[in-house]
């Protein structure tokens, strides 16, 4: 807990404010300097409001019980139809390469166009999702006691059982399904998983396994799949500085620039066409997805309780902070093991730190990423709904236990950290 603390007055509306060495100083009465960094704007303008408009929608929808289950609203059947008809390019393109190889002569035209279309249809074709290389994998064998609770928080949820646990050093906590099987994965970022306290990680595995039982990987693979599919027809109908060095090559060596100039014309009519399409897609899966995060956080709320579930999401707005711990603790502190650092980091935040990184939450809209709805709303669904005490509880010792199963999977990773440090 912070020990030292001082007395100011904000300058902006004279009310005494608490000095927090080593924390932004703000006021909480009229918010001065409650957001001293500049917002991050990578994303366009429009997509923050429309974000903000569907967040605002879905909250009040959720706080008066108008939406109960995942379903198959307006906007996750368009965002199928999209993807579907992205998806179907590599098959038309794959049968396209065939038939020009059967119908058409003479062969020695058909087989480059046949390998052009063959070669296109490879190139766009949907991927398995795969694990990052860096995750180390972490299987029932090495983690009973992990697994007997990922099972308990499954068998409450009605969800498949998870088949592995991947530990990498994201702060991040996620459920994917793997392969073209879809066996479910849990990922556990050590920074954020660490300083997380025994109810908060059943909470946070809760909620990603609601996302297994609400099919909102199986959703996102579609989506991400034709999405994929966008992104490499956007790079081929995008002028490249090579092609730009050609053309300007061209010109000065006074050589036919006809070629440049049709790619220049091809570009500017098709390139458009295909980001107006993610435009789109983008816009009609952002409900979905946002929907899908309040759900999880609903099933995360009824099986670790709605206190456990709120203080989780609230230990999310620390994840960053827990990896700039960790990185410390790896470059300078030799003598604090580097998990302890981050527990310590954690611990030691005051609560209005924490409530600061709401407000910041609350005003510049910050989320998790994109897809997710702002956190001081997610916590604020939360407590306004009738409070629900865990159908499933972590004990101390089970605790330990687990942090013991990955220690070893968890040295490795930290070492690969280091290296890359």
């Amino acid at each position: 807990m912070q020990t030292d603390a001082g007395v100011t007055r904000c300058p902006q509306c004279a009310q005494q404010i608490r000095v927090d060495p080593g924390y932004v100083t703000w006021c909480d009465q009229c918010d001065w300097n409650v957001d001293p960094t500049a917002p991050d704007r990578r994303s366009p303008a429009w997509r923050l409001k429309l974000e903000h408009q569907l967040a605002d929608t879905l909250y009040r929808e959720l706080e008066n019980g108008r939406v109960h289950r995942p379903g198959w609203d307006a906007a996750r059947v368009a965002a199928y139809l999209l993807s579907a008809a992205l998806l179907l390019l590599p098959l038309v393109a794959l049968a396209g390469g065939v038939a020009l190889l059967v119908f058409y002569r003479p062969l020695w035209l058909s087989i480059p166009l046949a390998a052009i279309a063959i070669g296109i249809g490879l190139m766009l074709r949907p991927r398995a999702a795969h694990l990052d290389p860096e995750a180390q994998l972490v299987l029932r064998e090495d983690a009973p006691v992990l697994f007997r609770l990922l099972d308990e928080i499954a068998a409450t949820i009605g969800t498949p059982r998870v088949a592995a646990v991947a530990l990498d050093a994201e702060p991040n906590v996620c459920f994917l399904r793997v392969g073209w099987r879809f066996r479910p994965v849990v990922g556990l970022g050590l920074p954020l998983w660490t300083g997380l306290r025994p109810q908060e990680r059943v909470a946070v595995l809760a909620h990603e396994l609601g996302h297994g039982k609400n099919g909102d990987a199986r959703h996102g693979w579609v989506v991400g799949a034709a999405e994929s599919v966008l992104e490499h027809l956007e790079d081929a109908f995008t002028e490249q500085p090579y092609d730009e060095y050609k053309l300007d090559a061209a010109h000065a060596m006074d050589t036919d620039t006809s070629v440049g100039h049709l790619t220049r014309i091809i570009n500017s009519i098709v390139g458009p066409i295909i980001r107006s399409y993610a435009w789109l897609l983008d816009r009609v899966s952002l409900r979905g997805n946002q929907r899908a995060e309040y759900l999880a956080d609903r099933t995360s709320g009824e099986v670790a309780g709605s206190e456990a579930a709120a203080w989780a999401l609230e230990r999310t707005l620390l994840a960053d902070s827990s990896y700039r711990a960790l990185e410390r603790a790896l470059r300078f502190e030799k003598d604090l093991p580097p998990l302890e650092a981050v527990r310590r980091a954690v611990a030691e935040t005051p609560q209005r730190e924490i409530e600061r990184r709401l407000r910041v939450s609350r005003l510049r809209e910050t989320r998790t990423d994109s897809s997710h709805p702002p956190t001081y709303l997610r916590t604020k669904l939360i407590r306004a709904r009738p409070a629900t005490s865990a159908r499933v509880v972590l004990g101390l010792n089970d605790n330990h236990a687990i942090d013991r199963e990955l220690a070893p999977a968890a040295e490795r990773v930290l070492k690969d950290l280091r290296a890359s440090l």
